[in-house]
């Protein structure tokens, strides 16, 4: 007796569930890859989109004094095109389009100067989704980059990373930091002093010593923190004025002198009786003695900034009035010495003094002095700093009045 197979009855039925299954598994292949493709792609041109965004607002606050947070000359774009390029956004309309917006055109910072908009789209070809469809799958990231000007809250700070003796006090009188912290960047045990009477007050702040065990000696009111991590230069950002664009000025005879910003070269020196009004401006002092003022005269200076290549002394016994520009690129500086000088800026003040704004020495020694109760400055960013006298050194610190810094972020 024969019995037939029933198995013999269903031959080629494997074959089509086979074309069925290849189309799922080509649809996962597709996903795990092309998708894959796609994150990374993602990935990669949001960190060249907030690059670019970064590049933008820098160069908007290199251009600061002249654009005011615009992009008047068009570096701000360039900048942020040539950033994009070497990140792999080249912008050639086909596998990358660039686009950057000063100021942004959508989000919440429509308008806003300061602000930049970058938004790059990669065209991204097709792998196993190409049995899906055809043409490239855009992938897009947007960025947008900000620029402000924000003061910060400290009426001193020392930079000298490793020096004894950093920040010191002496005489009988004291030195007054009003409304701001106090910051000293050496890693030394002896970092800051004070000697006799003299002592330094922050006015319930905080005062911060990188140096530790014990890090200071002497007498320190407010809040000591020893063992900090040290501050970076806060105006490191700051370009020095191009003396090239400036006017080579004379100083005209007399003991009633009116002083025009611009270059003096072999700087500036007044004693004696001389009344001296400075015009609102930058003064930059090119060698000499650099900026001395002495005697009994009078010193009116609104608005001005002084640099000087090799140092600063007012020791007059008659009135000073200084203050720093209230706009611009150098808003809030009274004294910008050149960075890679040691020189020292001496300010040996009276009763008759009002000094606002900050003071600016990368490389050289602030020695700030008061007999009386003298406003020597409203902030202090040196390599050095000593203080002393008889009087109160007072610096009052005030936000209109100092240097703001650079805070460039990503908002968006």
């Amino acid at each position: 007796m024969r019995y037939q197979s029933r198995a013999e009855s269903r031959g080629g039925a494997v074959a089509p569930l086979v074309a069925v299954c290849l189309v799922g598994l080509m649809s996962i292949v597709a996903i795990a890859l092309d998708g894959g493709l796609l994150l990374d792609q993602r990935r990669r041109c949001q960190a060249a989109a907030d690059a670019a965004a970064m590049a933008a607002v820098e160069d908007l606050f290199l251009n600061w004094q002249t654009g005011s947070g615009s992009d008047v000359g068009g570096s701000a774009k360039a900048a942020a095109l040539a950033n994009a390029a070497a990140n792999g956004y080249n912008n050639d309309g086909v596998t990358s389009i660039v686009t950057v917006n000063i100021p942004p055109t959508s989000g919440s910072f429509v308008g806003q100067t300061g602000h930049a908009e970058v938004i790059i789209q990669y065209n991204q070809p097709r792998g196993f989704s190409g049995v899906f469809g055809s043409g490239n799958i855009p992938v897009r990231a947007r960025a947008v980059g900000r620029g402000v000007w924000a003061p910060f809250n400290d009426g001193i700070i020392v930079l000298h990373p490793t020096a004894a003796d950093a920040l010191y006090a002496n005489g009988n009188g004291s030195t007054v930091v009003r409304n701001a912290n106090i910051i000293v960047d050496s890693n030394n045990s002896q970092a800051a002093a004070t000697v006799g009477n003299a002592f330094v007050s922050d006015a319930g702040k905080t005062i911060y010593i990188t140096g530790a065990n014990p890090g200071y000696s002497g007498n320190f009111t407010g809040n000591v923190l020893t063992g900090q991590p040290p501050t970076p230069d806060p105006l490191a950002y700051l370009p020095e004025p191009d003396p090239s664009t400036l006017t080579v000025q004379t100083v005209p005879s007399g003991t009633n002198i009116s002083l025009q910003p611009g270059r003096y070269v072999g700087g500036l020196s007044f004693s004696g009786q001389t009344t001296v009004t400075m015009a609102p401006g930058i003064y930059y002092m090119d060698g000499g003695s650099g900026f001395s003022f002495a005697g009994q005269g009078s010193l009116n200076a609104a608005g001005v900034m002084i640099f000087s290549t090799t140092g600063l002394s007012i020791t007059g016994l008659g009135s000073v009035t200084l203050s720093p520009p209230t706009t611009g690129i150098y808003q809030g500086i009274t004294y910008f010495q050149d960075r890679s000088s040691t020189a020292t800026a001496l300010v040996n003040g009276n009763g008759g003094y009002n000094v606002t704004g900050t003071f600016y020495l990368a490389g050289g020694l602030a020695n700030l002095q008061g007999n009386g109760d003298a406003s020597i400055a409203s902030q202090v960013v040196a390599l050095l700093m000593k203080s002393g006298g008889n009087g109160v050194t007072a610096i009052n610190w005030s936000a209109p009045a100092t240097a703001p810094t650079r805070v460039i972020s990503l908002v968006e």
